[in-house]
């Protein structure tokens, strides 16, 4: 069994059910999330369940240990993990390291499973013939992450659909890497702005005052980009920018020492009475009662081994 990950970092987004997989249709889920890692920073090493798991950086240089073995990966590399291996990952020492990351698996009489995941192809690779530049791919995990956040009717229908879509992507690349006819994807103008958009907000979240900020620090009418982001995103630049803003304070409320007016007005909320509102529309519950359920710090202490 995995054990748990405990390193110096910063979630952005992180699905857990290690402990309890979650089930959709014949798709297992154990984990699905976004990972900052601080300089050096240490994955400790652990064993992965009955799971492939893809690691996809958006930023920053680590090196992947399986079985001990490293292979270094950058920038818009994909890393394949699996099932059954020892695995760790360690950032570079002079830069963050942020990624994306999938667990999952499917069930014993899923084609899925048998056809796609476990063929030959995939389970014949070396651990360096695994890392490959795959821009692309990160289209793929931003939807499903904003999927899983989603409490729309046939969410889990759509999640599992998606990931099905994306294990075909997974086994075609690597397919043609294992053929060794892999050419690198190239990225058109659209894409790269795209890239740009999402770059800009996840790097100013706290400092930007108003959308069209945007637009004009990459000297863009704000229609246009607009535009170019719901046709690769499926979602306005809006929805993804507060969705953003809304799991930062999410995650300032639970880790800092930070009142809900605090929260509200470090994230540039017009107002604590909109900041509870949007809060409680996505999560169901006020900010403010959000933070009276947490455990004290003290309590948590104390559970702790």
């Amino acid at each position: 069994m995995r054990n748990d990950i405990v390193i110096d970092n910063k979630f952005s987004h992180d699905f857990n059910y290690l402990k309890k997989p979650k089930t959709m249709g014949d798709l297992v889920l154990y984990q699905c999330g976004e990972l900052y890692c601080d300089n050096g920073a240490e994955v400790i090493e652990h064993v992965h369940d009955d799971f492939f798991e893809l690691t996809f950086i958006v930023s920053g240089t680590g090196i992947f240990y399986v079985a001990g073995e490293p292979t270094e990966a950058k920038a818009n590399d994909l890393f394949l993990s699996l099932p059954y291996e020892s695995h760790k990952i360690i950032s570079d020492s002079t830069q963050s390291l942020r990624y994306y990351y999938i667990a999952f698996s499917f069930a014993h009489d899923s084609p899925f499973r048998n056809d796609i995941l476990y063929s030959s192809h995939l389970m014949n690779l070396s651990p360096n013939m695994r890392v490959c530049n795959y821009p692309d791919i990160a289209d793929s995990f931003i939807r499903m992450l904003s999927t899983l956040e989603s409490v729309a009717p046939y969410s889990d229908l759509e999640f599992e659909l998606q990931v099905k879509l994306f294990s075909i992507r997974i086994f075609q690349l690597y397919q043609n890497i294992y053929s060794e006819k892999y050419v690198s994807p190239t990225i058109d103008n659209e894409q790269n702005l795209y890239y740009k958009i999402i770059h800009y907000i996840d790097t100013h979240l706290v400092t930007m005052t108003k959308l069209t900020d945007i637009a004009d620090d990459l000297h863009y009418n704000y229609i246009y980009i607009s535009r170019i982001f719901k046709r690769k995103f499926g979602s306005s630049i809006y929805n993804y920018y507060s969705n953003k803003k809304l799991h930062y304070a999410k995650q300032l409320l639970e880790e800092k020492n930070m009142s809900v007016t605090e929260v509200a007005a470090y994230l540039n909320y017009s107002s604590i009475y909109v900041f509870s509102r949007t809060f409680k529309k996505k999560y169901g519950i006020s900010p403010q009662t959000f933070k009276q359920s947490l455990p004290k710090k003290d309590d948590s202490d104390k559970k702790r081994p």
